[in-house]
């Protein structure tokens, strides 16, 4: 009998961690490159709070399951998003996980559902996982990797120009995700890093995400001039920014 229940007391134990353990393999820290997305969109927003960064932004942290072969999300938590634990970060967030879509919001809404899809399955508080994901952008410094191999917005080059500036600098290999834009052109959207499970250290992928680019794709340039200060009723859907990259197809 005793051992009878020794063993059931093995397995409710082994059950209880199952349920408990982290859910993911890795994460996807998938960094945008805003000039790309104010050129495609028909324009991009001031925020109502915060002034964003000449640099690329953070747009998503995601959390992968390679078992399911699919992001992990919503996962069970009774931790709901509270924007008041981000006080001590949100200058940064701000400045590197903003929201530029228009017409012009205060960038929460993005946050929170960061967390309400990812951050539930990371493990972690909700403080450590926004600020784990902007120490890694730091760290990762994309722009500061190409400009060092000479690559600049407002010129053309191939994705593995950019892939092999950024292995350069990190030692892995990130995948790069392109966007169309005026005059069927390609341009750089997205830089993606993969992280390990504690979310410290940049890793080779696993698994890399499907994407496509042509051999010559445009890196457009962003400056925070080209965010329009924006209310729902003010903004024009049909007013586009025209870039330098653009005047030069017209």
């Amino acid at each position: 009998m005793a051992c009878r229940t020794i063993v059931m007391c093995v397995i409710l134990g082994l059950l209880a961690a199952a349920a408990s353990a982290v859910p993911f393999d890795f994460y996807y820290l998938m960094l945008m490159w805003p000039g790309s997305y104010c050129t495609n969109t028909g324009g991009c927003c001031m925020p109502m709070y915060g002034n964003p960064a000449e640099d690329f932004h953070i747009e998503s942290f995601q959390t992968f399951n390679l078992s399911i072969n699919r992001p992990a999300v919503r996962c069970k938590n009774d931790s709901p998003f509270d924007i008041n634990k981000l006080d001590k970060i949100g200058d940064s967030l701000k400045q590197h996980w903003s929201d530029i879509k228009c017409p012009s919001g205060d960038s929460s809404d993005a946050w929170k559902s960061a967390w309400n899809s990812f951050g539930v399955c990371s493990g972690l508080n909700q403080l450590d996982y926004f600020k784990a994901a902007l120490d890694l952008r730091k760290q990762a410094d994309v722009l500061g990797a190409l400009k060092e191999q000479d690559i600049r917005p407002d010129s053309l080059y191939s994705p593995e120009d950019i892939k092999r500036a950024v292995r350069q600098k990190l030692g892995v290999t990130p995948a790069v995700a392109c966007r169309s834009g005026p005059g069927s052109q390609k341009h750089l959207h997205q830089v993606i890093l993969c992280v390990d499970e504690d979310a410290k250290a940049f890793i080779e992928c696993p698994k890399l995400p499907a994407t496509t680019c042509p051999d010559s794709i445009v890196f457009q340039t962003f400056h925070t001039w080209m965010l329009v200060n924006s209310t729902a009723a003010a903004f024009d859907h049909s007013k586009k920014i025209l870039l330098p990259t653009e005047t030069a197809l017209h």
